[in-house]
């Protein structure tokens, strides 16, 4: 039956679904709603709400405030998050002014109180329809979940999220050149891209590069470019990236992967600004911005030998590290109601939701591919869907285990664990460096490859204290003395 107003003066018709633990006063709801016009689905589990929102997509809820299992109120607020424009009734015989409050406070639609006359039901319906047509008529001015939870695409509402939102604003308006870090799929690119927009380059070039898809001789050419006749096959000039991003930004993914000779070579032109051809002579000037991105520990690279130090703090004047996944867990299921959006609109096919026990699959999950794991699984999900309800067997097998709660367990132990002998190695390493420097700020941060106010965090992070510690090391040579104080 299609909602409307049946050509502008008559009644709205809608899709109303009721709740209620009493079958006679369901029987009754389907009698007086269906002999008005309107489609009624009636239940007395409310336990299957999400399902049934999803399947019906009621325009309309009705629910009893006093129910055994769940309640009005937690009913009208499961509704509000499957659909914040869904108007809901509220029906009470216990009716009072605390509830009516309570519920107009939770943006209920209207309140009833048992016994109410058959008029008195269907002028609240017609009220609560009538509003819902008006606002739809006005939706597309009214922003979307996505835009509202999201900062130029990125989806985030969590803490660590936020920040990194904060920091790109900072950063992105200084033409400075950043270095964004974080695990694999956790989203760096599209950092990359909020910190153009913002930048005073918007409206030039944003060019971006793949370092680890390409062998050293093919990115060397992508990047700076070839005269004819330079090599085998250049048979004409061809402008590198280099040029290509003049004025706009060049973006680097997985710049850890860049080969020695390479690196060399891009600090020049970080340096000087300026580049010349694989076999030209010419120098070309160049104005860019370089966010580069990596899922590496580029200082432990730099330990290594494995990247050049003066690369390294050519490109780290700013880094924004990225939270993996399951370090966000306020964000995972805005992202999965995100990806099924998207993969619906794509495909042609019904809204869909998650069934309130697949939510908390994903959130139990430890995602190690972070953000493209998630899309993966939401993909793979509205694939195999026999609806447009998401369960736990229609997402990936890898996740199946988590239903029953134990891959949680076992997961976040193995995470507090590698979380522990991390801090254990890292204190023992400090405390060393800090004795093989005299306990010199300056000489171990120094030694380090790191700043001192680095230090100063880690010695405050493991609670080291400096005094101790240097009278622990003189009694273990048996040679106590006046401890002197740590020097800058």
């Amino acid at each position: 039956m299609k909602s409307g107003n049946n050509g502008g003066d008559g009644p709205v018709v809608s899709r109303i679904l009721v709740i209620d633990d009493e079958q006679e006063m369901l029987n009754n709801y389907q009698r007086l709603l269906k002999r008005a016009g309107h489609q009624c689905l009636a239940t007395t589990d409310a336990t299957r709400l999400e399902e049934l929102l999803a399947d019906f997509r009621p325009e309309v809820v009705i629910t009893d405030l006093m129910m055994p299992e769940v309640s009005g109120m937690d009913v009208l607020r499961r509704v509000h998050a499957w659909d914040p424009a869904t108007p809901v009734i509220l029906v009470t015989a216990y009716g009072s002014i605390e509830n009516a409050v309570t519920a107009m406070k939770l943006h209920a639609a209207d309140y009833l109180s048992k016994p109410f006359s058959m008029d008195e039901l269907l002028q609240k319906v017609q009220e609560a329809s009538s509003r819902r047509l008006l606002e739809r008529v006005h939706e597309p001015a009214a922003p979307s979940p996505d835009e509202e939870n999201s900062f130029h695409g990125i989806i985030g509402v969590s803490a660590g999220m936020q920040d990194v939102f904060e920091r790109v604003r900072k950063v992105a308006r200084m033409d400075v050149n950043v270095l964004v870090t974080g695990d694999s799929g956790t989203g760096k690119e599209a950092i990359a891209r909020a910190i153009h927009k913002l930048s005073p380059r918007h409206n030039e070039i944003f060019v971006p590069i793949d370092c680890a898809s390409l062998p050293e001789n093919l990115l060397e050419s992508e990047l700076f470019g070839y005269t004819k006749g330079s090599f085998t096959g250049a048979n004409a000039d061809k402008k590198g990236l280099l040029e290509f991003a003049n004025k706009g930004t060049l973006f680097l993914d997985e710049i850890g992967e860049i080969p020695m000779t390479l690196q060399v070579k891009l600090l020049r032109v970080l340096q000087e600004r300026a580049f010349r051809r694989i076999g030209g002579r010419e120098q070309i000037d160049v104005n860019i911005r370089v966010v580069a991105a990596t899922n590496r520990d580029l200082a432990e690279e730099v330990r290594a030998m494995n990247f050049r130090s003066d690369l390294y703090y050519r490109l780290n004047v700013i880094t924004l590290r990225l939270p993996p996944l399951r370090e966000r867990p306020e964000d995972i299921i805005l992202l999965a109601h995100h990806f099924l959006r998207a993969f619906a609109n794509d495909h042609h096919l019904p809204a869909m939701t998650l069934a309130p026990e697949t939510q908390e699959v994903l959130r139990r999950y430890p995602w190690p591919g972070n953000v493209r794991e998630l899309q993966n699984a939401m993909e793979h999900a509205g694939t195999l869907a026999g609806d447009t309800l998401i369960r736990v067997e229609d997402l990936p097998s890898d996740l199946h285990g988590y239903a029953s709660g134990t891959g949680r367990r076992r997961e976040a132990d193995f995470f507090e664990e590698k979380d522990r002998m991390v801090g254990d190695f890292e204190r023992e390493y400090l405390i060393n460096l800090l004795a093989e420097n005299s306990f010199n700020i300056s000489r171990a941060a120094q030694a380090a490859g790191c700043h001192r106010r680095t230090l100063y965090r880690m010695i405050h992070r493991h609670k080291i204290n400096l005094k101790t510690i240097q009278e622990e090391r003189r009694a273990m040579r048996g040679n106590p003395q006046r401890v002197e104080p740590a020097r800058e």
